[in-house]
């Protein structure tokens, strides 16, 4: 009878923890579940905001990525997600790691106002394929222990993006659940992406790769030197007027200029 409670009592606790966290990917004897998350943002420019601006067009488009790529990072983060990669099940020809945009910028300001208001949609994916993943090497200052605004640097296994800004998702292991389960922690923009390949040393496992340089955007645990990284696609479009938002109402981001506030570092710890 006691063994018998044991059992139950055991396996309550798995249903339980199960309900924390998303798999999604098992295994490796099918490809990697695709991971797509979107989210709109309605930016607002004045006169004034748009001078400081050597390229306008560049400069709204800048400002489009940031901010609906932090919005999408935590709306991806929120879901909790648990991935376990595949080895060599996706081609590394797809369209992972790479940035798009899409649509045509407004150029009349408000008549009221005379700011410049557009709505973006923002759209980034990603698969837990080993082919399209690496892992980051340090953090800028020999740093431990990393949070957004921050550098790293890292190491992409295989495939590599051919332009930057280019993205990827950050993940650390599960030590619950064992080394094959990752959790997503965090997103990154890759800065620069060095040329040739490089070995690690064998104390480092040895693997070779191409060296890239990562901006921290979002994240809700610290990074450390050992996190996976992901290639992620992102696709920022411009949207007409009176276009519908994927989530209604979009956020209103208003456009300021450059300040040097200190970073607030992530709350949760490893």
């Amino acid at each position: 009878m006691r063994a018998l409670l044991v059992l139950l009592s055991a396996v309550l606790m798995f249903s339980a923890c199960s309900k924390e966290v998303q798999v999604v990917s098992t295994g490796v004897d099918q490809e990697p579940l695709l991971v797509e998350e979107q989210a709109s943002v309605e930016l607002r420019f004045s006169k004034a905001e748009l001078v400081r601006f050597s390229d306008v067009e560049a400069g709204i488009w800048k400002e489009a990525r940031n901010a609906g790529l932090i919005k999408v990072g935590n709306k991806i983060l929120n879901r909790d997600l648990v991935i376990v990669p595949a080895v060599g099940m996706t081609s590394l020809n797809g369209d992972f790691g790479e940035y798009s945009q899409s649509g045509m910028l407004i150029s009349e300001g408000d008549p009221e106002t005379g700011d410049l208001v557009q709505t973006f949609l923002i759209t980034a994916s990603f698969a837990g394929d080993v082919g399209q993943s690496g892992q980051i090497l340090s953090l800028e200052e020999d740093r431990f222990i990393a949070g957004p605004n921050d550098i790293a640097y890292g190491m992409l296994y295989q495939a590599v993006p051919d332009n930057v800004p280019s993205h990827v998702i950050i993940a650390e292991p599960v030590k619950e659940l064992g080394k094959s389960f990752l959790r997503v922690i965090g997103l990154a923009e890759v800065k620069q992406v060095k040329q040739g390949t490089v070995a690690l040393p064998k104390e480092q496992g040895g693997v070779t790769g191409t060296l890239c340089t990562l901006e921290l955007l979002v994240s809700n645990r610290e990074i450390e030197s050992g996190d996976s990284i992901f290639l992620l696609a992102v696709d920022v479009a411009a949207l007409e007027p009176g276009a519908v938002a994927v989530e209604g109402v979009p956020e209103t981001v208003v456009v300021q200029p450059p300040h040097s506030d200190s970073v607030q570092e992530p709350k949760e710890y490893k």
